[in-house]
């Protein structure tokens, strides 16, 4: 229940953009940088895109975000943080809210302006971003020089690696910054359903553009969730075990009822002799199964609860907690289970004619 919980709790919860609908087409540098851009302003024109944007890197794919040292502007201290390469229009086709100041936009060159996210505005201790330098040392054939990068605008927080990891600070960097390159991945958010039209019309347009390059794309839902394909079979692999666990255990107790039953044959006769109703004798012989269970209850609440809190969901930087209402399921679960496999024999033998019972060896 707790795996289950977790995944589906990293399957809903909000990422800090809009994972739906965008489709991912790879391999975007084989274009070359101008058939690149022309093959993103034919995306825009299609009727089933909604936006479209040429990028470095995705979300999920941790190789695609480098890491660059920058100096903010009046400190001493020198901070190293993950870089996001994006061309104009990949924050509003993928979501990123833009919490303070502006985003990059195809009206400015940007390739001195800097978008960075909350977690680094907090780190690097800016108190008044927008406006503010960063500055970045780099070498050149003349030496080192000192770029100064501005801040234009604060990006809410986003998962930009795994729901593992705490998220870490961020620098947007405009493609314009490297002489507009082109880029990797060209995200294209689709309307609605017309999913399949829009794969059809994409494709096509890149046959036309690039014939000889493979068309290569994926989801973008569909590469996070697949971040967790471990922990999804180990939750197969957990219930699988519990299952055929609950079935020996089943198997076990049918075996053990009968076999108390039969001890208890002229007790339960004399019983109904004496006026025992069927529901008292088979709360009867269900009452020390109770106990058991109860106790082997009690045992492995512990056992479980610190499996899962304190080694498995420790994976997670985003997270769900071990909740009470888990261990009452469990725990009513397997009672339940466990009174269906006992009161198969305890009411046979309640139904049992008590002239029979007695009768019997």
């Amino acid at each position: 229940l707790v795996i289950r919980d977790q995944m589906k709790y990293m399957q809903n919860v909000s990422l800090g953009f809009d994972k739906e609908h965008v489709l991912v087409v790879e391999r975007g540098f084989s274009f070359g940088p101008q058939n690149l851009k022309t093959f993103v302003e034919e995306l825009r024109k299609m009727p089933e895109v909604e936006n479209a944007a040429i990028a470095f890197a995705s979300p999920g794919q941790e190789a695609t975000f480098f890491g660059l040292q920058f100096q903010p502007e009046g400190s001493s201290e020198i901070l190293t943080t993950k870089s996001m390469v994006v061309a104009d229009g990949v924050s509003e086709t993928l979501g990123f809210e833009i919490v303070e100041g502006k985003g990059f936009s195809e009206a400015t060159n940007d390739s001195l302006y800097v978008l960075l996210n909350e977690t680094a505005v907090k780190v690097m201790g800016i108190t008044d971003p927008i406006g503010s330098k960063l500055l970045e040392s780099q070498n050149t054939p003349d030496g080192n020089i000192t770029v100064g990068h501005t801040i234009i605008g604060i990006v809410k927080d986003f998962n930009f690696i795994s729901l593992r990891d705490e998220i870490t600070p961020l620098v947007l960097q405009n493609t314009e910054r490297f002489g507009d390159i082109g880029g990797q991945y060209v995200f294209a958010r689709i309307k609605g359903n017309q999913t399949q039209s829009a794969i059809a019309s994409i494709e096509a347009k890149w046959k036309e553009i690039a014939p000889e390059q493979a068309f290569k794309f994926s989801f973008l839902d569909e590469s996070l969730d697949n971040q967790y394909l471990e922990e999804q079979q180990t939750g197969r692999i957990f219930s699988i075990f519990s299952i055929l666990a609950i079935f020996v255990s089943c198997i076990g107790l049918f075996a053990l009822s009968a076999y108390v039953t039969s001890l208890r044959t002229k007790e339960i006769g004399v019983r109904k002799v004496l006026g025992a109703s069927v529901n008292s004798v088979v709360l009867m012989l269900s009452k020390d199964f109770t106990k058991m269970i109860l106790i082997a209850f009690v045992l492995a609440v512990p056992v479980a609860w610190y499996v899962m809190e304190k080694w498995w969901l420790q994976n997670f930087a985003f997270r769900i907690n071990v909740n009470l209402w888990i261990i009452l399921i469990s725990g009513i679960s397997v009672l339940t289970i466990a009174w269906l496999t006992v009161s198969f024999q305890s009411v046979k033998a309640a139904l049992a004619n008590p002239v029979e019972s007695l009768k019997s060896n």
